[in-house]
């Protein structure tokens, strides 16, 4: 099924914004990215109260709790997606590989220039940050079997203490929630692909730019799979 847009213009040769809106990201892999992630701000706040702020701790750890039943969910369903989903849901889209890698370091160097280099066009996930989404979700593993433990009042496995592998966990995500948002939202401000609004109604908006000759009444339709072959730039 190919995805068509239909450009008006006047003149003969001109550069015309070829723009297509295409479905990336599916509903259920949206529900647990938004679930993961409000839960895992929730989560953060309330275990810094526990450890930070005693008049307030046996609160925090009651709200605490009530959010890992949502955070736990949500990680198991992004789970089976990650190996049982088909498109984007999928970890091969995050996978690195030679056009990717060239795509990360452009976007390094847009980090680098503090926005003032531009960024690459990519599909789904972006290329530098799909290996480290990867290494989040190992660390989400980590960070609830540890917490489900100390539920139980192990706290230790072996030699290792719980509660200090459930606080380097902490850090981990804590780090990573404040960058994601950061770069998120740099992504959206500088790009064309509209990511914030992606992630909610789950299409991404992708510009081809290509020199046209067109007519008064003319129409110009572009496809999908031509879109896609322009994004390997």
């Amino acid at each position: 099924m190919h995805a068509v847009i239909v450009i008006l213009g006047v003149g003969a040769v001109i550069q015309t914004a070829n723009v297509v809106r295409v479905l990336v990201w599916s509903n259920r892999l949206r529900v647990a990215h938004w679930t993961l992630g409000f839960s895992t701000i929730g989560l953060l706040v309330t275990g810094w109260l526990i450890n930070n702020t005693p008049m307030m701790a046996q609160s925090a750890v009651e709200i605490h709790y009530m959010l890992s039943a949502l955070f736990l969910p949500a990680l198991l369903l992004r789970l089976y997606l990650l190996f049982f989903g088909s498109g984007s849901d999928h970890f091969t889209s995050c996978e690195p590989n030679m056009h990717r890698l060239s795509q990360a370091g452009l976007v390094l160097r847009f980090y680098l220039s503090l926005g003032k280099a531009p960024l690459p066009k990519w599909y789904s996930h972006n290329p530098l940050w799909g290996p480290v989404y990867l290494a989040l979700f190992f660390f989400m593993i980590l960070s609830g079997l540890s917490g489900l433990m100390l539920l139980k009042e192990a706290p230790m496995l072996g030699t290792l203490s719980l509660h200090d592998l459930h606080h380097l966990c902490y850090l981990v995500i804590a780090g990573f929630t404040l960058l994601h948002i950061l770069s998120v939202f740099s992504h959206d401000l500088a790009g064309t692909g509209s990511d914030i609004s992606g992630m909610i109604n789950g299409h991404r908006i992708f510009e081809v730019d290509r020199a046209q000759k067109i007519d008064q009444t003319g129409s110009q339709s572009v496809a999908l799979d031509e879109l896609l072959k322009s994004l390997k730039r």
